[in-house]
């Protein structure tokens, strides 16, 4: 009983000293008065809408919340350093076209598990030091879809299974609970989505294996890999 009451008080002050510069940030606005913080991709759909945000400012405060808070949380391995140009396409694009002919992603910053391919200037390692500075030569199925969408892929989380809780896709979990992005894509292939999720108190979504590409992930099980 003593070891156990030690062990949750000491879980207790490594998770309030994590919490500690989050709960102390206030909320970011933009000058129309939308809050950031917390938003789901639905209000800042709404937001786009209304203009009271742009793709660019919302990519600004994710990198923002990535330089501040990834030092502790350690849930994003590298960002995009196209992300502001593509946040500013995304605008152009928005200013452009006819109200409703965009994707509900369009301008939508999304961070992905480091496992993905991508065919830009991220390395796609699954947490190996062999594959770093490899060139993808095409992006994975479901980065493809999502690109085609107009979503922004701003970075990727790390893929290292002895320094996550609850799953390889842990860094995915952290980065939605500490608003360092609304939305991140992981895979599981036991419990690597669902188990951070709850974890982290966010919404994790693990889709029926072969419900989604796997086309340019990398492996682990090919009867029980899938991507949410």
């Amino acid at each position: 009983m003593a070891t156990n009451s030690k062990l949750q008080f000491c879980l207790f002050s490594s998770l309030l000293l994590i919490l500690l510069p989050i709960l102390s940030s206030g909320s970011h606005c933009t000058g129309h008065g939308f809050s950031i913080e917390e938003a789901s991709v639905h209000d800042i759909r709404l937001a786009f809408k209304q203009n009271q945000l742009t793709s660019r400012q919302l990519v600004e405060f994710y990198l923002k919340q990535i330089h501040r808070l990834n030092p502790f949380l350690k849930g994003v391995i590298e960002v995009n350093p196209e992300a502001l140009h593509l946040a500013d396409k995304a605008d152009s694009e928005r200013k452009s076209k006819a109200p409703g002919s965009l994707s509900g992603l369009h301008g939508i910053p999304i961070l992905l598990k480091d496992n993905i391919a991508t065919k830009d200037k991220l390395n796609t390692t699954a947490g190996s030091y062999a594959l770093l500075g490899s060139v993808e030569p095409k992006d994975a199925g479901v980065v493809t879809k999502l690109r085609n969408a107009g979503a922004i892929i701003i970075g990727k989380n790390p893929y290292v299974l002895s320094a996550d809780p609850c799953g390889s896709s842990s860094g995915s979990a952290i980065s939605v609970a500490a608003n360092l992005v609304a939305v991140s894509l992981g895979s599981e292939t036991d419990g690597a989505i669902v188990c951070p999720s709850s974890s982290n108190s966010v919404v994790g979504i693990k889709p029926t294996t072969g419900l989604t590409s796997r086309a340019r992930v990398v492996p682990i099980s090919p009867r029980q890999d899938t991507i949410g």
